[in-house]
């Protein structure tokens, strides 16, 4: 899918309750005004998602936000805001309703959808349908290495002061996509230098150990829905994935020949299955819903 030629992003700020959020958009005279929000990881800002913007803007309104805390956005104290997936969720209810589009499509990337699927479940007024990729939330929880690095005294010690450029960027090639530039990753890193973007992250992560509710709020989801993940994920893996898509009723699940971030990696792809989906059309494999106890 080739993107518009000489189409420009605009950006600004949206008041969302009382959280000021950077977004960045695009959109074109012949998109159907159908509106994408789409929400980054928590080790990317929203320029991750600027080539499936500049691809998908032909038919729909893109909007790619930074989550509070992160990137331009404002960045509020723990103390002031509750750094959770369900607590961002909120503050994106009042980013859409701030855009005036009604009902939007949304488009979430590994701790931004599991925010997405919370929108689902419990906003389905505001939700055409979800696309999820990689998404926070597999039923084994986080990986150990992960959990380590959250604990008490270590998390403060890495994320306060031991977190540089050089550790992000290894970080990021092992775990998330092996193939992102230095000018990427610079990019990236930039975005979590301030100590306020590393105490937000700390916070969000911590209290994302415990996956249960996202678990939970997957299955009470019923608008259309699509799971997008990477062959080689190195965060979560592929079985991850599909038992993550079971929980979610009539959800497709799309395989990608990538890590942990299929849009940067096959962004062409990406935005073909996404244009598709968004349009209603059926996509994915359909998975039978895992069986559990009563």
């Amino acid at each position: 899918m080739e993107p518009p030629v000489g189409l420009a992003p605009e950006y600004r700020d949206v008041l969302a309750g009382e959280i000021r959020l950077r977004i960045t958009e695009w959109s074109s005279r012949g998109s159907s005004g159908e509106a994408i929000v789409a929400l980054p990881g928590a080790l990317a800002p929203r320029a991750s998602f600027v080539e499936l913007g500049r691809r998908l803007a032909s038919d729909f309104r893109f909007v790619a936000v930074d989550l509070p805390g992160f990137g331009e956005s404002e960045k509020p104290s723990p103390g002031r805001f509750e750094y959770s997936p369900p607590a961002i969720a909120e503050s994106i209810t009042y980013l859409i309703s701030a855009l005036g589009v009604g009902r939007a499509h949304v488009l979430g990337h590994g701790l931004g959808g599991a925010v997405a699927i919370h929108l689902g479940a419990r906003r389905p007024e505001l939700v055409r349908s979800l696309g999820l990729i990689c998404p926070l939330g597999p039923p084994e929880g986080i990986p150990d290495w992960a959990r380590f690095a959250l604990a008490p005294v270590v998390g403060d010690l890495i994320f306060r002061q031991l977190l540089t450029e050089g550790m992000f960027s290894r970080l990021y090639r092992g775990r998330v996509q092996k193939s992102a530039s230095p000018t990427t990753l610079a990019a990236y890193f930039e975005a979590l230098r301030s100590p306020a973007s590393r105490l937000a992250l700390l916070a969000l992560l911590r209290s994302s150990i415990d996956t249960r509710p996202i678990i939970a709020d997957c299955r009470r989801i019923r608008c259309p829905s699509l799971v997008l993940w990477g062959r080689d994920d190195g965060l979560f893996g592929l079985k991850s994935g599909r038992l993550l898509a079971r929980e979610i009723p009539g959800t497709g699940f799309e395989i990608f020949d990538s890590g942990h971030a299929p849009h940067e990696e096959e962004p062409d792809r990406t935005a073909e299955t996404l244009a598709r989906f968004f349009k209603g059309e059926r996509a994915g494999t359909q998975l039978a819903r895992a069986s559990r106890p009563r």
